[in-house]
Formats: structure tokens, sequence, C-alpha cells
């Protein structure tokens, strides 16, 4: 299908469905160009606007800022004082969550609700808006054309499918992939079988760029040089959701040609910052979130690591001011040789997900108990561990008491994605043990 033709098919998704990311995409693609200091300004005056809002209208806020003597209209004349502004978290969402959600009543028509199972293993159930929504499709976009890739031209995603939901949604699938003329398969449950027939799909279309969790497009990559699928290359890939090691990089860059770059985001934000093929560090989409590297509170200096806060500039609907990432940074002066005015960061310590085995030779990702959690209001934390091709045990730490109906969901679906009678032994703690990097990581697989 021609681009003109693929546009109009975009044009028409749009009218249909009340999105405006192609807007958004071209008002992305000139901002980048700005110089540093007027995309700072930008910035300011999307946060002040957003900090007027969610003081009128979210009651959370409203109470927050006068608890803690903090006006919006302060950060004109001392953007420091945001920092009296106490930092956000899972726990205070969930504890919060109806006055978290805007009180505006055209707002609030425009709301639709999202999950994370979580990173580390907690939880989140929040609200985003339309809003929010097409400036994360236009920055995931933003990002993809960095390889060369040009809007319209046909992608491939190795990608997370939520448990049950994929059937639900099907045809509406099916449809956003024709109009984005985009490739996909499941993440979560990569395949002899599925992965090769996502190699005879990407050799009749021939995508310019593959997208997807670190550790799956290793597995695909791996997959496509033990097979000698040798035409199979890409301009460029964008690896995202998981921490991607050196090694990793090495691995697909040489199977695939294309260059990779790294991407950092979360459901809770879309993407967060991203390389260019300069490699020079990663890029802050500083239009759509404010981001601080903080050490126990506080700023760190520029350079020094710290835990990532971000806020959301564009979600109006539930705001998230302020919020605990859960991830290591560090911010960054380098001036990047590709000429975006965007700022710049790295993350030092990000998520990592285990990738289970099972007997057939499958690999599962460890994002699909992420998405298995979905809903589950009861778990305020978990962990999956795979002791052996016929063992896994789920730790949970129980927010509320837990219904024998959950539980035996649960273990449906590990059985069912496992394709076998794998034995589901459930352990309830009171803390989940942390990991040597002061984390836990919520997926772990100890078979070789």
């Amino acid at each position: 299908m021609k681009l003109s033709l693929r546009q109009k098919a975009i044009d028409l998704y749009e009218l249909f469905s009340s999105h405006r990311f192609t807007t958004c995409l071209a008002e992305l693609n000139r901002t980048q160009w700005l110089s540093r200091e007027e995309l700072l300004t930008l910035q300011q005056a999307k946060l002040h606007r957003l900090l007027k809002y969610a003081y009128t209208f979210v009651p959370y806020y409203q109470h927050l800022f006068d608890q803690v003597d903090f006006q919006p209209d302060d950060l004109l004349t001392d953007p420091a004082s945001f920092q009296k502004v106490p930092t956000l978290s899972k726990v205070a969402i969930n504890h919060n969550f109806d006055d978290l959600i805007t009180n505006d009543s055209i707002q609030r028509k425009r709301l639709f609700q999202k999950s994370t199972g979580g990173s580390t293993g907690r939880p989140l159930i929040f609200m985003q808006d339309y809003n929010f929504n097409d400036y994360r499709l236009a920055d995931i976009r933003r990002h993809i054309q960095w390889t060369g890739w040009q809007f319209g031209e046909c992608n491939a995603w190795i990608w997370g499918t939520d448990y049950e939901l994929a059937t639900q949604q099907e045809l509406r699938t099916r449809l956003s992939n024709w109009v984005f003329n985009r490739l996909e398969t499941n993440a979560f449950a990569l395949s002899e079988e599925s992965m090769t027939a996502f190699a005879c799909k990407i050799q009749q279309k021939r995508p310019k760029v593959l997208i997807g969790y670190a550790s799956a497009l290793e597995r695909f990559a791996e997959f496509v040089q033990e097979h000698h699928l040798d035409d199979i290359k890409f301009q460029g890939v964008i690896s995202s959701a998981e921490v991607l090691s050196p090694k990793q990089r090495e691995i697909i860059e040489l199977i695939f040609g294309g260059e990779v770059l790294n991407r950092y985001g979360s459901r809770e934000f879309g993407a967060i910052a991203c390389e260019c093929p300069e490699h020079m560090g990663l890029h802050m989409s500083v239009e759509n979130v404010y981001i601080e590297v903080l050490r126990d509170g506080s700023p760190v200096p520029t350079g020094e690591e710290g835990d990532i806060v971000v806020t959301s500039l564009n979600n109006y609907g539930m705001p998230f001011i302020r919020y605990q990432q859960e991830d290591v940074g560090q911010l960054s002066n380098v001036m990047c040789r590709c000429g975006r005015g965007l700022p710049m960061m790295q993350v030092v310590i990000g998520r990592s997900s285990d990738m289970f085995k099972a007997k057939d030779g499958r690999v599962v990702h460890g994002e699909f108990f992420t998405h298995l959690f979905y809903g589950i209001i009861e778990v305020k934390e978990f962990q999956v561990i795979q002791k052996s091709y016929d063992l896994i045990i789920v730790s949970i730490v129980k927010r509320a008491p837990l219904p024998q109906d959950r539980l035996t969901f649960i273990e449906r679906a590990i059985k069912d994605i496992m394709r076998s009678e794998v034995k589901v032994e459930f352990r309830f703690l009171e803390s989940i043990p942390l990991g040597p990097s002061g984390k836990y990581r919520f997926t772990i697989s100890e078979v070789e």
C-alpha cells in the first residue's frame, strides 16, 4: 500500500477514534529541534499549567498543596519550591485512588483505565486521558523515526499481550495493525512456531524497524541466526521495557544489521527517554515529562546517581506528580551531536525480567506476569520463581483477603502459558526480600 493511501487510512482512523496523535507527532518533531533553553521554558510552562489544574480539580492535590504550603504560582518565582510537594508512590495511589481523579466533569468523560503488574512486582491500577495517550503514541513514533523509518512504513513488534484480553480485542488489534502497517508477535510466549510465523511475515512485508523487549529481541535474533534467515535485516531496532545489556546490543546489531536504540519508559508515562543514533545518552521527552533525580528526597548534582522521579505533563485525568519510578539514573549536561535540544539522561539500574523456559522449548517473557496480575487489587506485591520445569512458586503479599477464584485464575493462566501440568505453589508472605541491587526481581527463572 502506498504511503499516501496509508495516510488516508490513518486519517480516517483518527477521525472515527477521536485521536489526534498525528498532530502531536508533528508538534514533537518540531519541538525536538528547539534549543535546550526553549525546551526547558516550554516544559516549565506545561508543568505550571498542570499544577494549577491539579490544585483546582484534583482533591488529593488540593489537600496536599495546602498541607505543605505550596501554591502553583510559586513555581513562577521559585522553581525549587516544587520540591515541597511530596513524591507520589504506588502505595499512595492505591490509598487515594478516587481523590487522585479529576472532578472536572468534562475531563472525566475522557478517561480510561490502565494498569501495570508492577515492574518491581507491585500491581497498580490508574487512569489516563485521551490527550495523554495521543502524546504517548506520538512520542513512540518520534523515537522510531530516529532509526530512519517514516510514519506509515511497515514496522514489526515483539511485544506483550494481556492475558485473556488478546482474544477479546483481536478484531480491534487487527484493524489497528493494518492501519499502522504493523506486524506483531507475542513476546510473552515465544516459540519455534510463533517465531517461524513472524519471520515469514517479515520476509513478506520487509519492515524497516523492529521494536521489542530487550530479552525478546535477543531471543528472536538467536532464532534468526540458528535458522540461517540471513535476509531478515532491519534498518534500526528499538529496545524497550527492560535493561539493555552491552552483550544484547552486540548480538542484536550483529544479526539484524541495524543500529539498536535504547528507550526508557513505563506504562504510567509511555516513553520517557530514548537514544538517538549518536548514542551519547538518552534524550528526555521534556515536552511530555518532568524528570528529577533524587537521593533521600533531595536533588543530586548532575552526573550523580539517584532515584528517578517523574511528573506527567499531559495526563490531567489522574495527574502523576513527582511519581517514584523505582529506577535509578542520572541527569547529564551533554549536548548531543545530533543537534536536538532535548536534555540527556542515563538509566543506571532499571527493570529486568527473567525468561521462563517451558518443556517444549518455548520461552515465556517475565512481563507476562505483570499483565497476569492486572486488576487483582487484593495483591500488594508478588514474585514468581521458576524452580524447575515442573514447579513455579508464586509469592504474594496480600492487601486484602484473596478469593480462591483469583488463585485458580492465576494457576490456570500459568499452566496455559507454560502448556504443561506444572505445579503452581502459592506462598503468602509479610514482605518479599530484596535482591542485591536493593530492589527485588519480580520474576526469577532458575532453569538453565
